[in-house]
C-alpha cells in the first residue's frame, strides 16, 4: 500500500476530515461559513461568517453540547458533538441561557 492510500484510509486522517467537513459545508451552505479548520487527529472546527448563525449551524449539524466562554472578550459559545466519528465544533455568539448571567 502506498503512502497516499494508507493516509486516505486512516480513521483519523486529514483527508477524511476534509471530506466530512466538505459534506457539512454542503449541508449548511458554504456562503454562511467563513473558516473551516481540520486536523489529522479527527477534529473539524467551523467559524460562521456571522457568529449569530453559529447555533443554527451547529443544530443543523446535530451538535448540541454548548460550552460558554464568558471570560474571553468577546465571549462566544462553542457547540460540539460528533459526526461520522469526528469531533465537530462550531463557534457561535455567546448565548444567554434562561437564568444565566448576562
Amino acid at each position: 500500500m502506498d503512502k497516499a492510500t494508507h493516509h486516505a484510509e486512516g480513521e483519523g486522517s486529514l483527508i477524511r476530515a476534509l471530506d466530512v467537513a466538505r459534506a457539512a459545508l454542503v449541508e449548511v451552505g458554504e456562503e454562511c461559513v467563513e473558516l473551516v479548520e481540520t486536523t489529522g487527529n479527527g477534529r473539524v472546527t467551523i467559524q460562521p461568517a456571522c457568529l449569530d448563525d453559529g447555533e443554527s449551524i451547529a443544530r443543523a449539524l446535530g451538535l448540541d453540547s454548548p460550552v460558554d466562554h464568558r471570560m474571553i472578550s468577546p465571549g462566544y459559545t462553542l457547540w460540539s458533538g460528533t459526526r461520522e466519528g469526528l469531533e465537530f465544533q462550531v463557534r457561535g455568539a455567546l448565548r444567554h441561557p434562561f437564568g444565566g448571567l448576562q
